[in-house]
């Protein structure tokens, strides 16, 4: 199986559609639980699921996105770096999956809930058998065959939707969580088909030292990102003592995750892509550029979407959930500014990595986990699900911050005030739309439509869309051409 080494603006596109195929597939399960077991046991299946992506994020961010940024500096010992990555990849299954068995009495009782023990440790063999399947996934990102990559992205969501759905009826709340290891075992197969012909037999160089430090470093950023998103529903649970409370605090957590779940197809693309732009020999001036363009058209995807979705809280929710879980609202207006603002960090975070900087993105998360925690203990007894959310956003903006004045010092990025200020207003003028049309859950998704027609149109009177945005959209497909700047 061969293929053309595809461009960085339709492997955007082709993984940001399987991202959403993944949110859209796996949220029917959330409101299935939601609806159907009621608040209270929605509230133990988040958090049961928040410990079981925390300890994934060990296998499917970890060794993974080793082969992922190494594949695209070294594409001719490819096949050689697949097989060393698959044999790291079970070791670490094996010990993250144990230690998960060994520690679920341990976390059921810093919950304060000794009943999730044999969730939780039915959770750690889900773990262990979707451990393969990201492998392959990274592979073909640092082979920048990015359709592949979503492809096996989309199957991984059929499947896992398909053995959860059909699963919850014969065990209930653990066919959910079975579905994941249904999903990955069926992509691994398939990943492994598709990676049988590749070239790259040439026998590997990298040391497995430099390939576990890489590992190790990255994932404990999205580790700590993970654990920050989880963090405010953890001591929700534990501080106010309410499976109620938690569920609704869950359901506004999984609608406001959504903007961070889209962007990660972005940030598998960044990070192979900057670190073949910065390897040894590489055009640094190039490599800016590409940092620079990339972070305007982030900040044009995620401050429009953020504020669409805050503005709407209520409608969403009821959407997702039914109106039994209104009183999450007014916590999703705050959660999602903080989500928005963990999705940035995330990207940038992959641009430092991508650039041989990871312990910098780690220093950061490190010192957000800790603003976090002490946020979380003063604000969420005083003011509940209110403290939780402003808990995460407070965090997520320092973090924010903090690295991006460091990515633009670093990479001596001019900072995009013009571009940023344009964004600001077109996005007033989208969120506008939510305030003369008063959308039912029914009609929220045209209204998004029409607010974002009202986004683009005011970016065109801003002239903030430029020749070469145009040129680099008509290039996506024979039929956008039209699109492209007529030459004079």
């Amino acid at each position: 199986m061969t293929a053309k080494r595809q461009s960085r603006v339709t492997g955007a596109l082709a993984l940001m559609f399987a991202q959403a195929l993944v949110l859209l597939l796996g949220y029917i399960t959330h409101p299935w639980v939601g609806r159907v077991l009621g608040p209270e046991v929605y509230g133990i299946y988040g958090v049961v699921l928040a410990v079981q992506s925390i300890a994934g994020i060990l296998l499917t961010l970890g060794v993974p996105i080793s082969i992922s940024r190494f594949v695209a500096r070294h594409e001719d010992q490819a096949q050689s770096i697949l097989k060393q990555t698959i044999r790291l990849q079970a070791a670490v299954a094996a010990l993250v999956g144990i230690a998960t068995l060994l520690l679920a009495p341990l976390i059921a009782h810093l919950l304060k809930d000794d009943s999730l023990t044999h969730l939780i440790q039915f959770v750690a063999l889900v773990i262990f058998l979707q451990a393969f399947y990201m492998v392959f996934t990274q592979f073909f990102s640092g082979l920048h065959k990015f359709n592949w990559q979503a492809l096996l992205t989309s199957f991984y969501a059929v499947i896992k939707l398909v053995g959860a759905i059909s699963l919850i009826y014969f065990i209930g709340v653990y066919g959910a969580f079975a579905g994941f290891a249904l999903g990955g075992l069926a992509a691994a197969a398939l990943g492994w088909w598709w990676s049988r012909n590749v070239p790259g037999k040439k026998p590997s160089e990298i040391r497995t030292h430099d390939f576990l430090a890489f590992a190790s470093t990255y994932v404990l950023i999205v580790m700590g990102l993970q654990l920050i998103m989880s963090l405010d529903l953890f001591m929700v649970k534990a501080l106010l003592a309410s499976d109620v409370e938690a569920g609704f605090y869950n359901a506004s957590s999984t609608i406001a995750r959504i903007p961070y779940m889209l962007l990660q197809a972005i940030a598998f693309i960044l990070l192979p892509s900057v670190s073949a732009l910065t390897k040894p020999g590489a055009s640094r001036d190039k490599a800016a550029a590409f940092i620079s363009d990339t972070l305007r058209y982030l900040i044009a995807l995620i401050v429009p979407s953020v504020a669409l979705a805050a503005a709407t809280s209520k409608s969403l929710i009821t959407l997702f959930f039914s109106s039994r879980y209104t009183p999450a609202a007014s916590s999703l207006t705050i959660l999602i500014i903080g989500l928005g603002a963990l999705a940035f960090f995330l990207l940038i975070a992959n641009i430092v990595a991508g650039a041989g900087r990871a312990k910098v993105g780690l220093a950061v998360t490190i010192a957000m986990l800790v603003i976090s925690a002490a946020a979380g203990a003063f604000l969420i007894p005083q003011f509940g699900l209110l403290g939780a959310a402003w808990q995460t956003t407070i965090t997520g903006l320092i973090g924010l911050a903090t690295l991006s004045a460091y990515t633009f010092k670093t990479f001596r990025i001019p900072l995009p005030i013009r571009s940023t200020i344009n964004i600001l207003i077109a996005s007033a003028a989208a969120v506008g739309v939510t305030y003369l049309w008063q959308a039912t859950p029914l009609t929220l998704i045209p209204q998004y439509v029409l607010a974002g027609i009202v986004y683009l149109a005011v970016l065109l009177l801003l002239r903030e869309v430029k020749p070469s945005d145009r040129h680099l959209l008509a290039k996506i497909h024979p039929r956008l051409k039209w699109v492209a700047p007529i030459q004079e």
